[in-house]
């Protein structure tokens, strides 16, 4: 697994249910697997596990280990500090 930060906050999609949870921008994450392509946007999404949950994180819905699925334009390399595409 690869650590990346979240660049924009906003809500993510739960893997596994029609669940949301809050994620704020520079929250940390470790990138689990590539979870498919998005054909629409064009980009990769990827299940992600929360690392660290900030207080608002929690209290939107936000926990420990928690798997996400991200758009390849909301991940930022910890790194190399570059997008990931």
């Amino acid at each position: 697994m690869s650590s990346a930060k979240i660049t924009q906050t906003r809500y993510f999609n739960r893997y596994g249910n029609k669940k949301v949870a809050l994620l704020e921008e520079g929250q940390s994450i470790e990138i689990d697997s590539v979870y498919g392509f998005d054909e629409y946007h064009f980009e990769d999404i990827y299940l992600c596990r929360v690392v660290d949950p900030s207080d608002a994180c929690k209290n939107h819905g936000g926990y420990e280990d928690m798997l996400v699925k991200v758009h390849a334009e909301y991940l930022e390399n910890e790194n190399d500090k570059e997008t990931i595409n």
